[in-house]
């Protein structure tokens, strides 16, 4: 497209893990399916510290953090990135890149090699990528960026965003994120490492539940999650355990959770 146009959406972070297709199936010329390369990124800008603030203020993953954790978050291991469609944002199988996305203006599908639909649609305020980029996990999920509606005018985006100014390359863009550096996850902070992992656990649960409904609905089975006893002691005390006892039991959770994600996404794929 020449010039991309972006409408704001009224609400963010409302993820679509009810498995809906993207708007289209084939991506240049290419089916959704056939996997994807890495991605080709068009443009790459790193904004000052105010308008990242001003985008985290729209965007609820960030609600928990103050004033103090939002620089941090909003530091250099943060980057505006934009792909247009069929671009590759995150490469099944790949290990090499563990960054953590949020999208910011566009769609994406989540895309299992080997499955016959799409097991999610992310829409703005959707973040991904975030199994790699707490763990050693390679990338289990293909993300690709899908054109938007035929019949849409304008390509959705989180409220506001265009507000604090950006350069005119990214206007052209059909999609934007913001890519988090793995390294941002070394501060000497724990209590922020511990805030953004509890803002990715709540997602993996949400995603758990969804996912294990649409296996339930597509496959007739019922998987449980397992969790070991000493873990769900760990659990039952993290409010007296010690500061890092309490993160490494948080560790603990975002592995199991991971690996019955796997096991959902698989019994998918199987089916």
């Amino acid at each position: 497209m020449d010039s991309a146009r972006f409408v704001m959406q009224p609400t963010v972070g409302s993820m679509n893990g009810g498995g809906g297709l993207a708007p289209s199936c084939m991506f240049a010329g290419r089916n959704l399916f056939m996997g994807c390369e890495a991605g080709r990124m068009r443009a790459l800008a790193d904004l000052n510290t105010g308008s990242l603030l001003a985008i985290f203020r729209q965007i609820d993953f960030f609600d928990p953090f103050d004033d103090r954790e939002r620089l941090v978050l909003a530091g250099r291991h943060t980057h505006l990135v934009a792909y247009e469609v069929g671009d590759c944002l995150i490469q099944e199988g790949s290990s090499q890149e563990r960054s953590l996305f949020l999208l910011l203006a566009g769609g994406a599908s989540v895309v299992k090699e080997g499955a016959s639909i799409p097991v999610a649609s992310l829409m703005p305020g959707d973040f991904f990528g975030e199994v790699a980029f707490l763990t050693d996990r390679p990338r289990t999920s293909n993300v690709i960026v899908h054109p938007p509606e035929h019949d849409a005018p304008e390509i959705p985006a989180i409220p506001h965003l265009f507000d604090v100014g950006f350069p005119d390359a990214i206007h052209q863009a059909t999609a934007l994120v913001l890519r988090f550096d793995p390294a941002l996850m070394n501060t000497d902070d724990p209590l922020l490492r511990i805030k953004i992992k509890d803002q990715i656990i709540g997602h993996l649960t949400r995603r758990v539940d969804l996912m294990h409904a649409k296996v339930v609905e597509i496959t007739g089975r019922d998987p449980q999650l397992w969790v070991d006893n000493e873990l769900e002691e760990a659990l039952r005390e993290r409010q007296h355990a010690p500061l890092a006892e309490h993160e490494r039991t948080k560790d603990r959770l975002i592995e199991q959770l991971a690996a019955f994600l796997d096991e959902l996404n698989n019994a998918l794929v199987a089916c």
